[in-house]
């Protein structure tokens, strides 16, 4: 979209780019770039309007995630000012501003960390202070916890008290989808697929190019967000252990294939191919990276190649390193727990994120493998990290 010409023709015409996000449910949103693009000051701007959900990533670089929201960038293609209002005198005044003084901006330019850091697993025990302050939870949060209280079993008494921040966390905890889920983007068919909430690995399939690249959304307009890759990827996975139809397995490894020859760098996994100037600058999305990790641990564990683990740690140690919020450590979670205490089982257990479902784990008779050793019953299986 922000092309290398775009940008060329912004600097042979003395421009700024201006990039409007607006969202799927905005109901002012175009009535006021309207406004904006009508501003006698817009003539010194290239005016852009972005649908926020569907150009990620765009929206991760040059937005706090706030709509509608107006950012401006340079013909280097780095963001220098954002403007969140709706007030269009406030708009014009501010355009008027940053093109005055358009010389002084730098750009703003990623930081890269020097290091990554180890896990610390008591860390994992924020996510349980965090649930237990009545805070509204995300899926993976809610996936935590459940598995956390079949641990300490204290801890089941307050399920019914939890708080669910999205549909998907509200099935977990309450067993039911409250209203009709939006299927538009192909992350909301993954995550219905995971979590077996409906059939409709068809509507998913069609989102995914034979070569592994999967569409973000219905519209068809962009592929390759790392984010929609990784929970797809992990929606595959699903399918196939609940059928070991070879061809779940296959495309799940195209998606794996994909992702490291297009998105991997030597720390973590980029969020997006590097397809224009915006999007060339190296993000590391957290809350990606952290799903990626919990794709690949699964992938590991049904193909027991250890690539494919270093892979998984590697997303999950810079997702650690970069992402402070719950939903990132709730992945990070997930993950570690996967990689580190994984259990090769012969049937699916509920609510377990240790067991992963595999064609043969190699027990004769007991269902269970853990560290190869043969289990009947998770019983007998003892869980000592937190």
């Amino acid at each position: 979209m922000i092309s290398e010409k775009v940008l060329s023709d912004a600097r042979f015409y003395d421009k700024l780019i201006g990039i409007f996000f607006t969202s799927d449910n905005c109901s002012i949103c175009d009535e006021l770039f309207e406004k904006v693009r009508k501003l006698p000051i817009s003539q010194k701007y290239f005016l852009f309007k972005v649908n926020a959900d569907e150009y990620l990533q765009y929206t991760v670089r040059l937005s706090r995630g706030i709509i509608p929201t107006l950012s401006i960038v340079n013909t280097e293609g780095k963001l220098i000012s954002v403007i969140e209002s709706i007030d269009i005198d406030y708009i014009q005044e501010k355009l008027r501003e940053i093109y005055e003084k358009r010389k002084e901006f730098q750009g703003l330019a990623f930081p890269k960390p020097q290091q990554v850091e180890d896990i610390n697993i008591a860390d994992f025990l924020d996510i349980i202070n965090f649930v237990m302050d009545g805070n509204p939870i995300d899926f993976r949060t809610a996936e935590f916890f459940i598995f956390y209280s079949k641990i300490h079993k204290e801890y089941q008494k307050v399920l019914s008290t939890l708080v669910p921040g999205d549909p998907i966390s509200n099935f977990l905890l309450k067993g039911k989808i409250e209203d009709k889920i939006d299927e538009s983007y192909t992350n909301i068919l993954a995550l219905e697929t995971i979590y077996g909430i409906a059939d409709v690995k068809d509507k998913l399939l069609d989102r995914i190019t034979e070569d592994g690249i999967v569409y973000r959304s219905k519209r068809k307009e962009v592929k390759g967000l790392l984010i929609d890759e990784a929970v797809t990827g992990t929606a595959l996975l699903t399918l196939y252990q609940r059928t070991f139809d070879e061809r779940f397995l296959t495309l799940a490894l195209k998606i794996y294939d994909w992702i490291v020859k297009n998105l991997e760098s030597d720390i973590g996994f980029r969020d997006y191919p590097q397809e224009d100037p915006i999007t060339r600058q190296e993000y590391l999305e957290p809350l990606a990276n952290a799903e990626t990790s919990i794709f690949l641990a699964k992938l590991w564990a049904i193909t027991g190649d250890n690539k494919i683990k270093e892979k998984a740690e590697k997303a999950m140690k810079i997702a650690y390193t970069l992402g402070k919020d719950i939903r990132v450590l709730s992945r990070v979670a997930i993950a570690y727990v996967k990689l580190n205490e994984l259990i090769k089982s012969k049937k699916e257990i509920k609510d377990d994120i240790r067991v992963e479902v595999v064609k043969d784990n190699g027990c004769q008779k007991e269902d269970f493998r853990y560290k190869d050793q043969c289990y009947q019953s998770l019983d007998q299986i003892e869980f000592n990290l937190f």
